[in-house]
């Protein structure tokens, strides 16, 4: 592991995470994140989308504010597919702290406490990339915050290569968030981190491949469907579209959309070997 990867691995613990700079918001209806507590359902269901790294090699200063993406929107055409019978709601934060430390901002808790609060009988996250790990981490430390169901799309649950370009390619004020994403620090907080999603949570992973690569450009297919939830029968939908396009893309926000309204079971052990198979070939898992 580099220094580098070991300072990350032990930073965790040391950041303020409370003080992070966060945005949770409604997107549809339109509720601004002080208005939550007095929130006023209009579906049974809420969503809440969150967004993964957002490089900002050039203004790197807007790397400390939680701006969203862009498919977090109302005109994006996710939010428009989920809210035919959701509620559906944005996570933003700044990306400036290890990605880890994003799981247990103050920001995260309420905001899922302020939508649960408001009577939805189902809670869901759906997280893209980075925010795949966000979502994830969340409920496994926060089992009783009443979240039902979580969608990973294309996360780096066993890191990304992507993340060794040199420090000096990386805007400085995100060299922690992308530091994180390293496969040998994912690894670390992989043990640290023992907790696993209770049978009560439905959970699935959106794996993403292109053409001829083992993966979607940024992560690979292992990382994206690791054999730790293979082994909690966690299952796979795979969608045919690069990392950046999974959240816009038509094959993309139909599958999404569909995992979310309809219902998640955990797979067998044999359906767990079968789409092994058909993603990774024959080979036996390691």
């Amino acid at each position: 592991m580099t220094p580098a990867a070991v300072a990350v691995a032990f930073a965790v613990a040391l950041t303020p995470a409370a003080d992070l700079p966060t945005k949770f918001w409604g997107i549809t209806p339109d509720v601004a994140e002080a208005d939550l507590p007095k929130l006023k359902r209009k579906a049974d269901k809420a969503v809440v989308l969150v967004h993964g790294l957002m490089p900002r090699p050039v203004r790197t200063g807007l790397a400390e504010h939680a701006d969203p993406h862009g498919w977090q929107k109302p005109a994006g055409d996710l939010v428009k597919a989920l809210a035919t019978d959701a509620d559906v709601f944005g996570f933003s934060y700044a990306q400036t702290v290890p990605v880890d430390a994003v799981v247990l901002s103050k920001g995260l808790r309420d905001g899922v406490a302020a939508v649960k609060a408001g009577g939805y009988t189902e809670v869901v996250l759906v997280g893209h990339s980075a925010g795949g790990i966000v979502v994830r981490r969340f409920v496994e430390l926060f089992p009783d915050a009443g979240v039902t169901k979580v969608v990973c799309v294309a996360a780096p649950h066993r890191g990304s290569d992507w993340a060794r370009f040199p420090d000096f390619t990386l805007p400085k004020t995100q060299q922690r968030f992308i530091h994180s994403l390293l496969p040998e620090v994912r690894e670390t907080q992989s043990k640290e981190w023992t907790g696993t999603a209770g049978k009560s949570v439905q959970f699935c992973c959106v794996v993403c491949k292109t053409t001829r690569l083992d993966g979607d450009w940024i992560v690979g297919l292992r990382s994206q469907w690791p054999d730790e939830l293979q082994e909690q029968g966690v299952p796979a939908v795979l969608v045919a579209c690069n990392h950046f396009d999974a959240m816009k893309c038509d094959k993309g926000v139909k599958a999404v959309t569909e995992l979310v309204q309809g219902k998640v079971v955990r797979w067998t052990p044999e359906q767990v070997e079968q789409a092994r198979k058909a993603l990774f070939g024959a080979e036996k898992k390691k």
